[in-house]
């Protein structure tokens, strides 16, 4: 369960990246449209919308910053999850190697047990033959 929550969290995160990822562009957007009209303004105008393009931009390197952290994070928490899957792999192949050769011993022995045991019965079955024509002979 706790590799479902924590691709929860991963799904979370790449959420939110993308979602600052677009809030990004539409400031970008803004504030280009704010470039524009604070060269075309004259006087106190202009120094309102300096002040909004200031304001702006502050906001762009807010959200650039944020999705800058949100990224790394996502990128740690995926760095972190494969050393854990690397770490438990090398914690359970000798295991694995040793059940594997466990099991073909296993089966060797019952391959060599079921020829024996097909040896047999065939001996058994030419024996009742041999036994059931002499019968039938003498």
């Amino acid at each position: 369960m706790a590799g479902g929550t924590r691709g929860g969290r991963i799904d979370q995160a790449r959420g939110k990246i993308k979602e600052l990822e677009g809030r990004l562009l539409k400031l970008e957007g803004q504030l280009k449209v704010l470039q524009g009209q604070t060269r075309q303004a004259r006087g106190r105008a202009r120094l309102r919308l300096a002040r909004l393009e200031k304001n702006a931009a502050s906001q762009v390197a807010r959200v650039e910053a944020a999705l800058r952290i949100s990224r790394d994070r996502v990128s740690e928490a995926l760095q972190t999850g494969r050393r854990r899957v690397e770490k438990l792999m090398r914690s359970v192949e000798p295991t694995l190697q040793r059940s594997l050769s466990q099991g073909r011993e296993i089966v060797r022995a019952s391959a060599a047990e079921a020829r024996v045991l097909s040896r047999g019965l065939r001996a058994g079955v030419t024996a009742g033959r041999e036994a059931f024509r002499r019968s039938r002979r003498g």
